[in-house]
């Protein structure tokens, strides 16, 4: 089944600077490329130090400043940057920026084309991994030419994603509550990934451990996770935690109705059939 897009396009955007790489190498750090820092010096003429582009700097500063704002500015900000600077050292920062922003607007191929230049510039950016890993699977239609290849894509950047965040090193600027928080939401979306596409692939109890996991580690979690989990539940035979999950889902989000309707039933389920 294919879930509707819910609170993460809001949530993406809070979290779009949380855990990322910087550019120019392939080293997992824990927040996007702040202007400026951890960028390796431009000798200007003759050794005299430095050299700063200021108009990418400033363009680059405007983008990252406005990551918490209106989506649509974002793409404007990120799209002028990439058109003014194509050979920038914040580039891949700035296509993770632009896929939470394109995703959140609802324009998956922008979004998708975006992931995958921040991918294909830095393989370990956790934004875009943990992001396509849980959007594709919600967006790609199973009719679609390319749907096995994009949900094959997904399931790599899911399990890259899980590989990778928790080897990510704390700054020490960084609270530690913070940083877990930051990275458990992060595991959060790729778990979530994974879960839509094992049930799309029918292993139903594959799909109840990431789903858990998705749950379990969002600091928020998002109620579509609660309802593919008490889908996954009910075919399981686990009823009582198909209740369970099913009235979570009620409480708020796209699919409060699915979820209202189908308590009843999973409550009858749970009193009438042998389950788990």
């Amino acid at each position: 089944m294919r879930a509707t897009r819910s609170r993460w396009g809001v949530a993406l955007l809070v979290f779009a600077a949380a855990i990322s790489i910087g550019p120019v190498n392939s080293s997992a750090q824990y927040t996007q490329q702040q202007p400026g820092k951890n960028m390796p010096e431009e000798k200007g003429e003759k050794g005299k130090g430095p050299q700063v582009n200021k108009a990418e700097e400033d363009a680059y500063k405007a983008l990252y400043e406005a990551r918490g704002g209106s989506p649509q500015t974002q793409i404007q900000l990120g799209e002028d940057f990439v058109a003014k600077f194509p050979e920038s050292r914040y580039l891949s920062g700035v296509y993770s920026q632009l896929t939470s922003a394109y995703y959140a607007v609802g324009n998956e191929e922008k979004m998708f084309s975006a992931g995958e230049k921040a991918i294909q510039l830095s393989p370990d950016n956790v934004d875009a991994l943990a992001l396509l890993a849980m959007a594709i699977p919600r967006r790609v239609k199973a009719a679609s030419p390319d749907a096995a290849q994009r949900l094959q894509q997904a399931e790599t950047y899911g399990k890259h994603a899980l590989e990778v965040i928790p080897t990510l090193p704390k700054p020490d600027t960084v609270d530690e509550a913070a940083f877990e928080k930051a990275k458990n939401d992060k595991l959060s979306m790729a778990h979530s990934g994974l879960g839509l596409i094992a049930i799309d692939h029918g292993k139903y109890e594959d799909a109840r451990t990431e789903l858990n996991q998705a749950v379990q580690l969002a600091s928020s979690p998002d109620p579509v996770d609660y309802y593919l989990l008490a889908n996954a539940d009910t075919q399981t035979s686990y009823y009582n935690d198909a209740v369970a999950a099913y009235e979570k889902c009620a409480a708020s989000g796209p699919l409060m109705a699915q979820c209202k309707a189908r308590i009843e039933s999973a409550k009858k389920d749970a009193a009438t059939k042998l389950g788990r």
